[in-house]
Protein backbone atom coordinates (compact mmCIF):
# COMPACT_ATOMS: atom_id res chain seq x y z
CA UNK A 1 0.00 0.00 0.00
CA UNK A 2 1.35 3.10 -1.01
CA UNK A 3 1.09 5.93 1.70
CA UNK A 4 0.90 9.60 1.08
CA UNK A 5 3.07 11.26 3.76
CA UNK A 6 1.35 14.64 3.14
CA UNK A 7 -2.04 15.89 3.03
CA UNK A 8 -3.56 18.89 1.99
CA UNK A 9 -6.74 20.56 1.60
CA UNK A 10 -7.91 23.65 0.23
CA UNK A 11 -11.27 23.84 1.60
CA UNK A 12 -12.27 26.87 -0.46
CA UNK A 13 -11.09 25.08 -3.87
CA UNK A 14 -11.39 21.38 -2.85
CA UNK A 15 -8.15 20.76 -3.62
CA UNK A 16 -5.86 17.88 -2.24
CA UNK A 17 -2.46 17.99 -2.48
CA UNK A 18 -0.64 14.80 -1.76
CA UNK A 19 2.85 14.39 -1.67
CA UNK A 20 3.89 10.87 -2.38
CA UNK A 21 6.69 8.98 -0.69
CA UNK A 22 9.40 10.44 -2.86
CA UNK A 23 8.66 13.95 -2.32
CA UNK A 24 6.38 14.55 -5.62
CA UNK A 25 3.34 16.57 -5.03
CA UNK A 26 -0.14 15.93 -7.28
CA UNK A 27 -3.09 17.90 -7.26
CA UNK A 28 -6.36 16.16 -6.84
CA UNK A 29 -10.07 17.41 -6.72
CA UNK A 30 -12.02 16.36 -3.80
CA UNK A 31 -15.15 14.71 -5.95
CA UNK A 32 -16.51 12.34 -3.20
CA UNK A 33 -15.86 10.66 -0.10
CA UNK A 34 -18.30 7.57 1.53
CA UNK A 35 -17.88 4.80 4.10
CA UNK A 36 -17.66 1.06 3.59
CA UNK A 37 -17.35 -1.66 5.72
CA UNK A 38 -15.54 0.96 8.23
CA UNK A 39 -12.84 2.62 5.79
CA UNK A 40 -13.54 6.31 4.22
CA UNK A 41 -12.51 6.47 0.57
CA UNK A 42 -11.80 9.06 -1.27
CA UNK A 43 -12.78 9.91 -5.40
CA UNK A 44 -10.35 12.09 -6.94
CA UNK A 45 -9.89 13.37 -10.08
CA UNK A 46 -6.69 15.12 -11.25
CA UNK A 47 -6.72 19.15 -11.02
CA UNK A 48 -5.03 19.77 -13.97
CA UNK A 49 -7.60 18.31 -16.26
CA UNK A 50 -8.69 19.89 -19.99
CA UNK A 51 -11.87 22.10 -18.88
CA UNK A 52 -13.84 21.27 -22.22
CA UNK A 53 -13.33 17.90 -21.85
CA UNK A 54 -14.17 17.33 -18.35
CA UNK A 55 -12.53 14.57 -16.34
CA UNK A 56 -12.56 10.92 -17.64
CA UNK A 57 -10.93 9.41 -14.83
CA UNK A 58 -11.06 9.46 -11.18
CA UNK A 59 -8.66 7.77 -8.32
CA UNK A 60 -9.80 6.01 -5.10
CA UNK A 61 -7.89 6.00 -2.44
CA UNK A 62 -8.79 5.37 1.38
CA UNK A 63 -8.22 7.00 4.63
CA UNK A 64 -5.51 5.33 7.09
CA UNK A 65 -3.84 6.80 10.29
CA UNK A 66 -0.07 5.91 10.11
CA UNK A 67 1.86 7.01 13.24
CA UNK A 68 -0.83 8.37 14.58
CA UNK A 69 -1.13 10.88 11.14
CA UNK A 70 -4.02 10.87 8.84
CA UNK A 71 -3.06 9.77 5.43
CA UNK A 72 -4.38 9.09 2.38
CA UNK A 73 -3.35 5.40 0.59
CA UNK A 74 -3.46 2.96 -2.76
CA UNK A 75 -6.12 0.81 -2.57
CA UNK A 76 -4.26 -2.32 -3.24
CA UNK A 77 -6.96 -4.94 -2.95
CA UNK A 78 -8.48 -5.32 -6.65
CA UNK A 79 -11.57 -6.23 -5.32
CA UNK A 80 -12.19 -3.79 -2.88
CA UNK A 81 -11.21 -1.35 -5.14
CA UNK A 82 -13.65 -2.53 -8.10
CA UNK A 83 -16.82 -2.82 -5.26
CA UNK A 84 -15.58 1.07 -4.21
CA UNK A 85 -15.52 2.45 -7.32
CA UNK A 86 -18.56 0.95 -8.30
CA UNK A 87 -20.27 2.07 -5.44
CA UNK A 88 -18.64 5.94 -6.52
CA UNK A 89 -20.56 5.49 -9.88
CA UNK A 90 -23.89 5.11 -8.34
CA UNK A 91 -23.29 7.84 -6.20
CA UNK A 92 -21.99 9.92 -9.31
CA UNK A 93 -25.26 8.99 -11.44
CA UNK A 94 -27.66 10.29 -9.16
CA UNK A 95 -26.16 13.54 -8.88
CA UNK A 96 -27.61 15.83 -11.26
CA UNK A 97 -24.66 18.62 -11.17
CA UNK A 98 -22.15 15.83 -11.91
CA UNK A 99 -21.84 15.00 -15.59
CA UNK A 100 -20.75 11.56 -15.22
CA UNK A 101 -20.73 10.46 -18.61
CA UNK A 102 -17.59 8.38 -19.90
CA UNK A 103 -16.28 8.76 -16.21
CA UNK A 104 -14.24 6.00 -15.09
CA UNK A 105 -12.39 4.50 -12.45
CA UNK A 106 -8.49 4.31 -12.51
Amino acid sequence: MAENNDITLDEDEGIIELEDEEGNITRFEFVDRLEHNGTVYYALVPAEYDEDEGASEFVVLKETVIDGEDMLATVDDDDEYQTVGEMFLQRFSELPELDVEGLDEV
